[in-house]
């Protein structure tokens, strides 16, 4: 599979496009000017976060901004259905009302796969993608906007970590009981545990081990992963 590819010649146009200045790029990003401007000049890749707030931003889908970015799997998308699991391991995962963007977005990601190899179909049917600090839903970020747009839940920044509070208690309406016991389950088996614990147990899994940085990851990957390895 060719590796994804930064079109970083078209953020300048498009950046211009929209009247924005690269400061205000760059304080939507969270980085300041200097770096942004690597990344107008090719010499900085953005995140995976920071490439949907630039899609967001231009008014573009994050396929436009690269090359080799699949925005679609073989399974059906429900997107609610992602922000409602997304919502219910930030309530169930949370330690002491507080759990960081990386582990939650990792606890979502075992759900989903977990799901996937004991009933042959996933939950949310998301793009997950090999990210530096794991398997990542595509829309994972989105989801996390429109709760905290939502009041659902608050977002603080803790020097490079973000730290994500529930406000509400998450009362999913697709997601089914099963669903929401399954993902509960693997959110209190991992409460306690550190964000790089949780980061360690993904990275040896087949599903990231199997695809290279950028790549996309096929729910189809877990299946060979024995039960008590799930999660």
């Amino acid at each position: 599979m060719a590796m994804p590819v930064f079109a970083y010649g078209k953020l300048r146009p498009l950046r211009q496009a929209k009247g924005l200045t690269q400061g205000e790029i760059a304080a939507e990003l969270g980085i300041s000017r200097p770096t942004y401007v690597l990344m107008e000049q090719g010499q900085r890749e953005p995140t995976l976060s920071q490439l949907y707030t630039l899609s967001r931003l231009l008014g573009v889908e994050i396929s436009e901004l690269g090359s080799n970015l699949p925005t679609s799997t073989q399974h059906p998308f429900d997107y609610h259905k992602l922000k409602e699991l997304v919502f219910t391991c930030a309530s169930a995962g949370a330690e002491n009302g507080a759990i960081t963007k990386t582990k939650l977005s990792l606890l979502v990601y075992l759900a989903d796969f977990s799901w996937y190899r004991l009933t042959g179909r996933a939950i949310t049917g998301a793009l997950y993608r090999h990210t530096t600090r794991g398997p990542v839903a595509d829309d994972f970020f989105r989801a996390l906007d429109e709760l905290y747009e939502g009041q659902a839940i608050a977002i603080e920044p803790t020097g490079v970590t973000m730290i994500i509070r529930p406000i509400e208690r998450a009362q999913p309406a697709l997601l089914s009981q099963e669903e929401q016991l399954h993902a509960q389950k693997i959110c209190a088996k991992w409460r306690k545990e550190s964000t790089e614990a949780v980061m360690r147990f993904t990275s040896m899994q087949t599903p990231f081990k199997s695809s290279m940085p950028g790549e996309p990851i096929a729910y189809e990957t877990i299946v060979t992963t024995p039960e008590n390895e799930l999660y």
